[in-house]
């Protein structure tokens, strides 16, 4: 019978010993995971399927562009006039006074020296602008630029420019007609007047007329003045 030595037995058992401690650490490791090359375990290796499936970002469909500028609608030039207004001043050259009555699409004007020279005028307004014309052959075109009017009155061949802003009343246009005599008046915003008095063919300084009252007497007969709105068949 052959006997082995203690050391032969001892070195079996160490060797022995090393596989199973081996095999308990190879199971005991989880799935999926690596050891660095530092010896520190390192994070679970991507898995192939994951890889190969995500995408990369995209744009997200609910971004907005840029809006397009908006276009101007034809025909729209801005400001138009109001509803019913009155607009009165002087000419640039001071030598007269104007006003311009505005109702809807229709409008009036008068222009006087407050002497002898004068002009009733009628016509239309289109958006911003004015255009009329006289029975003796004047000629008004205006325009409105902000709260303004803007224009010129051609009368006798003469052409007038005119600079003027709304007339809020007192202020404005008035008309008195009697059997024999019309009278025109322009009130200022300074509350000063210029008109004149036409009997037949004779024409004259207008009498002073009280806004509060709107009446004048002339040769025994009382006229009772009316404001001109722009509708009016002067």
């Amino acid at each position: 019978m052959t006997h082995r030595s203690p050391l032969v037995t001892l070195a079996g058992l160490v060797i022995a010993f090393g596989v199973m401690f081996g095999v308990n650490i190879a199971s005991s490791e989880p799935a999926g995971s690596y050891e660095s090359p530092t010896g520190t375990p390192g994070a679970p290796a991507p898995s192939p399927t994951n890889a190969a499936t995500t995408a990369p970002p995209t744009a997200s469909a609910s971004a907005t562009t840029a809006p397009s500028p908006s276009a101007t609608a034809p025909g729209d030039r801005g400001s138009e006039f109001p509803a019913r207004i009155v607009y009165a001043g002087r000419t640039r050259d001071d030598s007269a006074a104007i006003a311009v009555a505005v109702l809807g699409d229709k409008s009036a004007a008068y222009l006087c020296d407050g002497r002898n020279v004068e002009s009733w005028l009628r016509g239309t307004v289109d958006e911003d602008e004015i255009k009329l014309e006289s029975k003796d052959g004047a000629k008004l075109e205006a325009e409105l630029d902000g709260d303004r009017l803007k224009g010129t009155i051609e009368v006798n061949d003469e052409k007038l420019r005119f600079d003027i802003a709304e007339a809020k009343k007192p202020a404005g246009l008035y008309r008195a007609k009697g059997s024999k005599t019309t009278i025109g008046w322009i009130v200022l915003p300074d509350g000063s007047q210029v008109g004149i008095q036409t009997t037949g063919e004779e024409s004259s300084a207008a009498p002073e007329l009280d806004p509060d009252a709107l009446q004048v007497t002339v040769d025994g007969e009382q006229l009772d003045a009316e404001p001109v709105s722009g509708d009016e068949n002067l």
